[in-house]
């Protein structure tokens, strides 16, 4: 029989994801995820769930942001003004709707959207395949709703991005899944392998080794960094204290050896802290601007519009932005920047006690959020403001004492 509820649940949460990265839906127009939120919307209020004081908060501060952005620099940027509380209200009614099993369902969704992934990029090692996708199914995909943006939108076919090309690779192709670009699905599945490792308690599970096989299969520099830093992190505080004193030295001559044997880690890390890269702003040198910016407005910092982000600024080098960790601090000041990860940390250590887990890991997955929004702008897209949310759905519950008799 079909489950109507598990239905609509893993809709609600595919919609969550899609609308952070993946292109047919992440690049349309605001006014396409407004039409969207109506079905979240609807489900929250058929289920009859309660409002958490928590978003009452969470709405009103980043409302006193925005506020004080506007006074600061005498400009309403309306559209990216409404943008964020809708996606905001996008997630926490996601989150509410879907309730404790949220972290199932999105572990479910990256394990199912990589094995697709696999139906696409494996035979696209036959170019005329590649060509197939690109010529023949993508057109039926293009989006009539598309924002005007200065990057550029790879053919898709929903399920699958053609792009797999970058990394200096001559003979092995990239994986994107369906998101933008192989690092950015590297990303999400390092999300969804964290989760899934407090989830299950255990690292070596079958949904795992797709998740960790798909990650591979992007050939992202971050991504493979990430996922030893993952496993790392996991044996670090594994009850077995032998594993831990034997592993752990092992992984890190691993990633040692790695980095100096094979050319497109390497190498692009030691180009990535270049800070004079004529082509555009690698991570570290847009960590620097960015560093540059939020010095003059650290408070309430810069916002996401064009007009006071870059000071009108037209050059498309000049303003690409891809260290995701200090766009975020730029955009929007250091009380938020703190608050952000705070509320993120929380949250995954209250799934972790949940879930019985050793909740000193939440440390180690919020490092593991900075790695990976380290070389993609994740913070604000509306998956990753649900994680700071996570704590309206696992927050501890107190055990009453018992009364001494």
């Amino acid at each position: 029989m079909i489950n109507k509820t598990k239905i609509i649940d893993y809709l609600l949460v595919y919609f969550l994801v899609a609308f952070s990265g993946i292109p047919f839906f992440y690049r349309a127009r605001i006014e396409v995820m407004i039409v969207f939120l109506l079905f979240p919307l609807l489900v929250f209020v058929y289920r009859k769930r309660k409002v958490d004081k928590l978003i009452i908060y969470y709405i009103a501060f980043v409302f006193l942001i925005q506020a004080g952005q506007v006074l600061k620099f005498y400009y309403l940027p309306i559209t990216t003004f409404i943008g964020l509380h809708v996606r905001i209200v996008f997630a926490y009614l996601v989150l509410k709707s879907v309730d404790k099993r949220f972290v199932d369902y999105y572990v479910h969704v990256l394990v199912v959207s990589t094995i697709i992934s696999w139906l696409f990029y494996l035979p696209s090692y036959n170019s005329s395949f590649e060509y197939f996708l690109r010529h023949s199914l993508a057109p039926y995909f293009e989006h009539p709703f598309l924002k005007e943006s200065n990057y550029k939108y790879f053919d898709n076919v929903l399920l699958y991005t053609i792009n797999t090309k970058g990394e200096g690779l001559l003979f092995l192709k990239r994986n994107s899944g369906p998101f933008w670009e192989p690092g950015a699905f590297s990303g999400f599945l390092i999300v969804a392998l964290l989760l899934n490792i407090i989830r299950k308690r255990y690292l070596w599970n079958k949904g795992n080794i797709v998740l960790i096989l798909g990650l591979v299969s992007t050939f992202s520099t971050t991504g493979l960094i990430a996922l030893f830093y993952v496993i790392i992190s996991y044996y670090l505080i594994h009850q077995n204290i032998k594993r831990r004193i034997v592993l752990v030295p092992v992984l890190v001559v691993g990633v040692i050896y790695l980095f100096v044997s094979v050319d497109f880690i390497g190498n692009k890390i030691v180009r990535k802290l270049s800070f004079t890269d004529q082509t555009y702003n690698t991570r570290f040198k847009s960590a620097q601007t960015d560093l540059i910016d939020f010095a003059t407005s650290p408070w309430v910092g810069l916002g996401r519009s064009d007009k006071t982000r870059f000071d009108e600024e037209q050059n498309k080098r000049k303003i690409h932005r891809n260290n995701g960790v200090t766009n975020l601090l730029a955009m929007y000041g250091l009380v938020t920047f703190i608050l952000y990860f705070l509320l993120m940390w929380k949250g995954w250590r209250d799934y972790s006690l949940q879930r019985e887990f050793n909740s000193t890991f939440a440390i180690f997955a919020l490092g593991g959020i900075w790695l990976i929004g380290f070389s993609e702008v994740y913070f604000t897209k509306v998956f990753f403001l649900a994680l700071t949310m996570l704590p309206v759905l696992y927050e501890p519950e107190i055990k009453e004492e018992e009364a001494e008799v």
